[in-house]
């Protein structure tokens, strides 16, 4: 597995070699991408792990997935799920939920690719729009794919239909 530091993109094809697959189970390597976020100072795949033990979150319902996105060597590289929108006032909204990409494996279009997985997920699931509540630090990351800032919007920064 690919450690903070040492992911070459060139490597391993770029964009090229990923594989963004859907899982039923957490992925492995999980701990290692968990300890690089704590390592970012987030604690957002602790909280998906401790969600998942305890049977909160498994991403088993309707209109939930969760993916991840892999080397063509099978490291881990990023997560992100998709649930509906528990805050959202009306019906047929999808939610972003845990997006992390390894910190030596970003620019390399992972986060884009496991995006771009979840929105064709959400659009098989029926959803119309996506929301997401992103630390600042990512704004300018949700606005190059396509979403738009959520004004008026409470529990979201930013949206996209899709």
């Amino acid at each position: 597995m690919p450690k903070a530091g040492n992911f070459d993109g060139a490597a391993h094809g770029g964009s090229a070699g990923l594989r963004v697959v859907r899982m039923t189970d957490l992925p492995p390597g999980f701990g290692e991408l968990a300890a690089d976020a704590l390592g970012d100072g987030v604690r957002l795949l602790e909280v998906l792990r401790e969600d998942w033990l305890s049977g909160k979150l498994r991403f088993n319902q309707h209109g939930e997935a969760l993916f991840a996105a892999m080397t063509a060597q099978a490291a881990l590289l990023g997560v992100c799920g998709l649930t509906a929108d528990p805050y959202a006032k009306v019906a047929f909204v999808g939610r972003v939920r845990r997006l992390y990409v390894l910190r030596a494996a970003r620019s390399y279009g992972v986060g884009r690719a496991l995006l771009d997985k979840v929105c064709w997920a959400a659009r098989a699931s029926g959803y119309e729009r996506l929301r997401v509540r992103a630390p600042v630090s990512a704004f300018a990351f949700y606005e190059r794919c396509q979403f738009l800032r959520a004004v008026g919007e409470s529990g979201a920064t930013h949206l996209r239909r899709i």
